[in-house]
């Protein structure tokens, strides 16, 4: 694509409703050339529609958190109320944005919408983002900083506990999502953490409902679980951890079943089409609407660091589903990128690829 195709390109992903002329008079250009250039990236199907609707139609959507994040580890045995000495790492992390980057490591298109602010973080975050990712359709919010979360981990890599400053993101709202439209209704697939705002993540699963396009949901913790929608029917895959998973049927009012099947069951009844529940070290169990379900047992993993293991198993999975496999199998991808993440310290495997998951995902099928 020439150079100008290019920017014409990024000028109608920026505003799908810009004109011609101002298209023509941010790049010096005459109007006729800008028609010209339209009309070929019609004719090629990179733009669809009068609206210049950029087609999304095979990307992966990510919404959620883009953070930075912080690790202390413990060098020795965890004291309470002491001082205790750690080695301290800074990274970009957001369970939306590990998944991006997971997604984008294994070459598959994906996009993600996240609030970054002005600051220093901010800017860090995007600018390792754009190298896996289009960060075209996110928001920037005037005068805040980049949501944090720090965990301290013990001398086994073990969390211990967590702090996360998430404020940017409630400064999402239903409004904000008015001129993102065309990337929420155009993805082949939107992975949606718990980050922003319960009325924004059901007007975003609204939207995908009504183009009977597949949405997925990973909650970030147990605590944001009351950001789900009343209505789950709306979500075709849920991923969560057994605590997550006790804190969805407090909410929802499901009776405590005879085992970790039959409250399953009960959220396939409320309309969620595929469920998934990890439970680390012990694997995880899935189960469908149309009555497929099973259990797995974790890959056996050198284990350096926990944090994001969780997005890792997530990346994995979707990854399976975006290549057309089936859930079990999209399990097994599932559980290779989970133990490739915890053989690593960073909170994202650097040396990820297509060839690395499926030689991993193999030994799940053993």
């Amino acid at each position: 694509m020439a150079d100008k195709e290019e920017q014409i390109l990024k000028l109608i992903k920026e505003n799908p409703y810009v004109t011609q002329q101002e298209i023509a008079e941010r790049l010096s250009l005459s109007r006729s050339r800008v028609a010209g250039y339209i009309s070929g990236l019609i004719k090629t199907g990179k733009i669809i529609g009068r609206a210049y609707i950029v087609n999304d139609s095979e990307k992966v959507l990510c919404v959620g958190g883009a953070n930075l994040d912080r690790k202390a580890s413990v060098k020795t045995s965890f004291k309470w109320e002491d001082s205790n000495p750690v080695t301290f790492t800074e990274t970009s992390g957001g369970v939306a944005r590990n998944i991006a980057e997971n997604l984008g490591r294994l070459q598959v298109p994906v996009s993600i919408l996240t609030a970054v602010g002005e600051d220093a973080a901010s800017k860090k975050i995007s600018s390792e983002l754009s190298q896996f990712a289009d960060a075209t359709p996110s928001v920037q919010i005037q005068g805040e900083r980049a949501g944090t979360y720090t965990a301290v981990l013990d001398s086994t890599g073990e969390m211990l506990f967590a702090l996360a400053d998430m404020e940017i993101y409630d400064s999402i709202t239903p409004d904000t999502l008015k001129e993102k439209l065309l990337h929420i209704r155009s993805a082949s697939l939107a992975i949606l953490d718990t980050n922003f705002p319960k009325d924004v993540l059901t007007a975003i699963i609204n939207e995908r409902r009504a183009v009977n396009a597949l949405t997925a949901v990973v909650p970030v913790s147990a605590k944001k679980i009351d950001r789900l929608p009343d209505d789950l029917s709306g979500i075709d895959y849920l991923i969560c951890n057994k605590e997550e998973l006790e804190t969805i049927c407090r909410q929802y009012s499901i009776v405590p079943g005879e085992g970790l099947f039959s409250e399953m069951e009960q959220l396939i009844n409320l309309g969620i089409k595929n469920l998934v529940v990890t439970a680390g070290k012990n694997g995880a169990a899935f189960l469908t609407s149309e009555g497929e379900k099973g259990t797995l047992k974790a890959l056996a993993a050198e284990v350096k660091d926990v944090t994001g293991a969780g997005d890792a198993f997530a990346s994995g999975f979707f990854y399976g589903i975006y290549t057309g496999l089936g859930i079990e199998q999209s399990c097994r991808y599932g559980l290779a990128g989970a133990a490739l993440a915890l053989e690593t310290n960073e909170t994202v495997f650097q040396d990820l690829s297509a060839d690395k998951l499926h030689e991993r995902a193999e030994m799940a099928g053993e």
